[in-house]
């Protein structure tokens, strides 16, 4: 049976198969995460997950490679880290009281066998969270977050409706790859 490697440090994404009882190990290519601007969006995203997953899968030719990207995509920008609490706090009254678009592009690479990736497309409503926003920047939990947020966290009520898979907006789509998992005999 081949191992499962999971090219990424996100804790979240780390949580998430865990609680699909997945066995994994985790190691992760530290890349310049540039985006080609000459593709559209999901393209540029999806070029992404698989350049952060290629030299991981170059390591471990007959082991399956999971890697991923997520970014929050809101009038037609992609909104990253805050690089500070007033840039976070610009970001969610940005967010306030609309709706933005949570992509995760995912690659898998299973043994050299076959390769897999797409797009997850997620739309996420947020309620009018303007007298919200100071208590939640006080709690620090927007650092290190796309968007300024984890919607598994404190952010959760902000959330007025969540269109598509909410684990995607974490961090990863685990039932679809569970799914693809289970069709190409990896897991049981």
């Amino acid at each position: 049976m081949p191992k499962i490697i999971l090219a990424s440090t996100s804790p979240r994404r780390k949580e998430l198969l865990e609680r699909e009882g997945i066995d994994f190990t985790v190691d992760a290519s530290s890349i310049d995460e540039v985006l080609n601007e000459n593709l559209p969006i999901k393209a540029r995203l999806e070029a992404l997950a698989i350049e952060k997953g290629a030299p991981i899968h170059d390591r471990y030719p007959n082991d399956v490679v999971i890697s991923a990207d997520t970014t929050v995509y809101h009038n037609n920008q992609i909104i990253g880290k805050p690089k500070d609490e007033e840039d976070a706090k610009k970001i969610l009254l940005s967010l306030s009281n609309d709706t933005h678009i949570v992509y995760t592009a995912v690659s898998i690479w299973i043994s050299n066998i076959k390769h897999i990736s797409w797009v997850e497309e997620t739309f996420v409503t947020f309620k009018d969270i303007t007298k919200m926003i100071p208590e939640y920047l006080a709690s620090k939990e927007w650092q290190g977050k796309a968007g300024a947020y984890g919607i598994q966290g404190k952010a959760d009520i902000f959330v007025k409706n969540v269109e598509g898979d909410i684990d995607s907006v974490i961090g990863l789509p685990v039932t679809k790859i569970v799914t693809i998992l289970k069709q190409e005999n990896v897991i049981q």
